[in-house]
C-alpha cells in the first residue's frame, strides 16, 4: 500500500500543478505543439524526481521508465524537426505562398489624396477614448480594449474594439449584463461611433474564467491549435471573435499554416468552425500578419533551393520588415515590399495579400525602400523630431508615390507626407492630405483619370512680369509671378522647365505656354 501510495503522489502531485498550468496556459492537447512536449518532459522529470524522494527502491524502475519515453520523445521530435525542415523542403517552404502579377495602374490607382485612410493604432485609441469619456456611466465600469482591429466594414477602411472591464471586481458585477458597446473609427475620416448593442457581448479578451474568449474557444476544442482569437463585424454590425484554426505543413514539427477559423458569437459563444475554403466573406482576419511575412520570406529565400539561399544567394528576396493595410473591393489586403538580400535602399516591387485567402499578387516596380521613404520625410521636417508610419504605395498621376504619417513622442499624427518612390528625396509635407499633396505637386494636380490620359490644352500668353516670388519645394525652386494687366492670376513656374528661368525678374517681358495657371515654357523675349 506505501508503494501504491508513493507512486500516486510522486504521479500526481506533478498532474494536479500541470492540470492548473494547463488551465492558465492553454496548452493545446496536440503533438504538433511544443509547449505540449515541454509540459511532458517536465512532469515525467518532476515525477521521477518526487519518487526518488518518496520511495528509492521504486525509483530505478520508475527513472527508467520516464527515461526511455524521454529519450524516444527527443528522437521523435528530432525526427520531425529535419524532416519538417527547410533543409530537405525548401520548394514546399517556396511554394506556401505563391504570387501572381498584379496591375499597379487598375488595382492602386488614386485621384484623390482625402481619400487615403490615415488613422492608425495610436490615434484611434486616442479618438475612441474620447467618445467614451462622453458618457460618463460608462468610465468607470469600462474602457475601450487596445485592439482596435483594421477590418474591411461595408466597403470602408475601419478600426473596431470592443469596450472592456477595467478590473477582476468590475467584470464581476457586470458579467450577467455583459459589455453593451463597441468602438468604430473611420481611418479616413476619423470619425468615431460608440455602438449600442442589442446583444451584449460576454466573451471577450478581458473576461475572466469561462468568459475568456480563448479559454472559451480552448475548452471547446483543446486538441486543436489556433491563433489569438481577433475582434471583427460582420455587416450587420454584430460582435465576432475570429480566431485562425493552425496546422503544422511537411511534418508534426513544421511551418504554421492556416486551415480554417473559429468564428466565434461574442454574445452567445456559439462556434463555428469553418475550412478556409468556406470562410465568410466579411471575415477578413483570417492568416495572421506574422504568419503571411514569413511565407513571404520563405518564398524569397527557397525558389533556387536551400544552398542558394545561405551561399550564392542568387535570387533571393525578402518582405521590407514592415508592412500596413489597405481595403480594396471590400476585402482587406496586407501590403508590404520586396527587396533583394544585397540592396540596400531599393524595391524590386511589393505584393499585395488577401487576409482572408492568402491570395497574393505582386508588383513588379522598382521603387526606393519604404525605410528610405520613411526616412527622406522624417528629414524634411528633422527638427520637430517626427516618426514616420510604415507607408502605402499608390500610383498617383500615373506614378509610383509613398504616402504616410509624421507623429511625435505621443503618437499623435502631426503631419502628413508624400515621397516620390523612385526618387525618395522629393518630398511634399503638409497638416493634412490636401496640404501634403499640394506641396508635393508645387499646387499643380493633373487631371489624368485612371482610364485615360487626358490631353491637355495649353494657352499661350505675352506679357510684361509686374512681380515675382520664389520658394524652394522638394529641392526643386518654383517661382510664382503675375503679369501686367491680370493682377488676379498667379503663374507658377518649376525651375526645371526653362534653365533662363533664374534670370528673369519682374519688368522683363515674356512669353508663356500654359496649361490653367502652370506654366509649360517661357521665353524671354
Amino acid at each position: 500500500m506505501k508503494n501504491w501510495k508513493s507512486v500516486a503522489i510522486a504521479y500526481g502531485l506533478p498532474a494536479v500543478v500541470l492540470l492548473g498550468y494547463w488551465y492558465s496556459a492553454l496548452t493545446p492537447v496536440s503533438i504538433q505543439s511544443p509547449e505540449f512536449w515541454t509540459n511532458m518532459f517536465l512532469y515525467l522529470v518532476a515525477s521521477a524526481a518526487l519518487m526518488n524522494v518518496l520511495d528509492r527502491s521504486k525509483a530505478d524502475k520508475v527513472n527508467k521508465v520516464s527515461g526511455a519515453i524521454i529519450g524516444i520523445s527527443i528522437v521523435f521530435i528530432i525526427g520531425g524537426m529535419l524532416f519538417g525542415s527547410q533543409i530537405f523542403r525548401a520548394k514546399d517552404y517556396a511554394s506556401l505562398i505563391t504570387h501572381t502579377e498584379g496591375n499597379f495602374e487598375e488595382d492602386l490607382s488614386i485621384t484623390d489624396p482625402s481619400l487615403i485612410p490615415t488613422i492608425d493604432r495610436d490615434m484611434a485609441e486616442r479618438l475612441g477614448s474620447r467618445k467614451l469619456g462622453e458618457v460618463l456611466n460608462l468610465v468607470s465600469q469600462f474602457d475601450v480594449s487596445t485592439e482596435y482591429t483594421q477590418i474591411a466594414y461595408k466597403g470602408d477602411s475601419v478600426r473596431v474594439s470592443p469596450l472592456e472591464y477595467v478590473s477582476f471586481f468590475r467584470w464581476l458585477n457586470n458579467r450577467a449584463d455583459g459589455i453593451p458597446h463597441y468602438v468604430t473609427v473611420d481611418m479616413v475620416t476619423g470619425d468615431s461611433e460608440l455602438v449600442n448593442l442589442e446583444k451584449n457581448i460576454h466573451y471577450s479578451h478581458s473576461g475572466y474564467f469561462g468568459d475568456d474568449i480563448t479559454r472559451h474557444i480552448f475548452f471547446n476544442y483543446p486538441t486543436v491549435m489556433f491563433e489569438n482569437p481577433v475582434f471583427e463585424l460582420d455587416e450587420e454590425g454584430n460582435p465576432y471573435y475570429i480566431a485562425p484554426i493552425v496546422e503544422k505543413k511537411f511534418s508534426f514539427m513544421g511551418p504554421k499554416e492556416v486551415v480554417g477559423v473559429f468564428v466565434v458569437d461574442a454574445s452567445s459563444g456559439d462556434i463555428t468552425r469553418y475550412s478556409v475554403a468556406d470562410v465568410p466573406d466579411w471575415v477578413d482576419r483570417v492568416f495572421p500578419a506574422n504568419m503571411v511575412m514569413t511565407q513571404i520570406n520563405y518564398n524569397g529565400q527557397y525558389q533556387g533551393g536551400y544552398l542558394n539561399s545561405v551561399i550564392s544567394k542568387k535570387g533571393v528576396i525578402q518582405n521590407a520588415d514592415g508592412y500596413n493595410y489597405i481595403v480594396l473591393n471590400d476585402d482587406l489586403y496586407l501590403y508590404t515590399g520586396l527587396t533583394s538580400v544585397a540592396a540596400d535602399e531599393s524595391n524590386i516591387g511589393f505584393v499585395l495579400v488577401n487576409s482572408r485567402t492568402k491570395e497574393s499578387k505582386r508588383y513588379n516596380i522598382s521603387t526606393a525602400t519604404e525605410w528610405s521613404a520613411m526616412e527622406s520625410a522624417q528629414g524634411s521636417v528633422q527638427e520637430k523630431g517626427y516618426i514616420s508610419t510604415f507607408p502605402l504605395l499608390f500610383n498617383m498621376e500615373n506614378k509610383p508615390v509613398y504616402q504616410l504619417s509624421l507623429k511625435d513622442d505621443a503618437g499623435l499624427i502631426k503631419m502628413y507626407a508624400f515621397v516620390n518612390a523612385t526618387n525618395y528625396q522629393k518630398v511634399g509635407t503638409g497638416n493634412s492630405l490636401a496640404a501634403a499633396w499640394n506641396a508635393y505637386t508645387g499646387g499643380v494636380v493633373s487631371t489624368t483619370t485612371d482610364e485615360e490620359e487626358e490631353v491637355v490644352e495649353t494657352e499661350t500668353i505675352s506679357g510684361a512680369i509686374t512681380a515675382m516670388e520664389s520658394v524652394v519645394i522638394d529641392g526643386e525652386t518654383t517661382y510664382y509671378f503675375t503679369l501686367e494687366g491680370d493682377a488676379e492670376t498667379i503663374y507658377i513656374a518649376k525651375v526645371s522647365i526653362d534653365k533662363q528661368l533664374p534670370f528673369i525678374k519682374a519688368g522683363d517681358s515674356v512669353t508663356i505656354e500654359v496649361d490653367g495657371a502652370r506654366v509649360v515654357s517661357i521665353i524671354k523675349q
